[in-house]
């Protein structure tokens, strides 16, 4: 992934993994994040606008290169990938961040000791958890658990 804005090989690497995860435009009715695009919210998105003294708007209207900058300084960074030299690891807290929200990935992420196959399985019980909770979200679950799926076979593949 070519960014101009953001010279950090292991970011590039890790949000190129996640896009494929989030894909394009989405507005799914038992969604909590609500409207999406390139995986952002539209909250995320208004948030970002205004800190970059700009007007919000529509989610539809972002551009990838606005995707990038949010998933860099309010995923990547404030997560503290930043700072994990295992690259696999600091993957999973990215990817969980930007799932999961960066206080509840940073929770995990300490919950595991800083071991990926256990943060992984912690991911996959948070997720079941929702359901459970929640049942309307289980529509979601076999999307949860290909993206942990998916990671895991990345990983080993690195």
């Amino acid at each position: 992934m070519e960014n101009s804005y953001i010279c950090d090989a292991n970011f590039n690497k890790a949000v190129g993994f996640v896009l494929k995860s989030e894909g394009g435009y989405s507005n799914h009715k038992y969604d909590k994040g609500g409207a999406t695009n390139y995986g952002i919210t539209q909250a995320s998105y208004n948030s970002f606008r205004i800190r970059k003294k700009m007007p919000p708007q529509d989610v539809k209207k972002i551009t990838k290169d606005e995707a990038l900058k949010i998933y860099y300084e309010d995923y990547w960074l404030k997560s503290g990938a930043d700072k994990i030299t295992d690259f696999a690891l600091a993957l999973v807290l990215f990817d969980s961040s930007v799932n999961h929200g960066v206080g509840c990935a940073r929770k995990l992420y300490s919950q595991s000791e800083g071991n990926v196959n256990k943060f992984l399985e912690l991911r996959k019980e948070k997720y079941k958890k929702i359901v459970q909770a929640n049942p309307n979200q289980k529509v979601f679950l076999k999307g949860w658990m290909n993206r942990i799926n998916n990671l895991e076979k990345y990983i080993s593949s690195i």
